[in-house]
């Protein structure tokens, strides 16, 4: 459980989980170059996404997806919940095929 109260902090797995990895890894954005940051954090939603999916039968995502999920979060006020949440759903959803 996180030291601080996150009222936007998601109460069921996996997106808990998720959310969890992506605040872990965001708080050590002070002293990193932008784009170490970035990518740290898709890593670290990345994986965490791949152990869930393991755990819950779910279907584990591409990074290409993990990005998809994270630019749909992107402004909004529960930014770190709202990308987990996306994730999640996507991992619900079946694989699509390309045309």
């Amino acid at each position: 459980m996180p030291e601080s109260y996150d009222p936007f902090r998601p109460r069921q797995e996996p997106a808990r989980s998720i959310h969890d990895a992506f605040q872990l890894e965001a708080s050590k954005r002070k002293g990193r170059e932008i784009e170490v940051w970035i990518g740290a954090e898709l890593e670290a939603v990345f994986e965490a996404a791949r152990l869930a999916a393991g755990q819950h039968g779910l279907r584990p995502l591409s990074m290409e997806e993990i990005k998809t999920a994270e630019r749909y979060a992107r402004g909004s006020v529960d930014y770190g919940s709202k990308w987990a949440y996306t994730v999640v759903d996507a991992m619900r959803q079946p694989t699509q095929r390309a045309a």
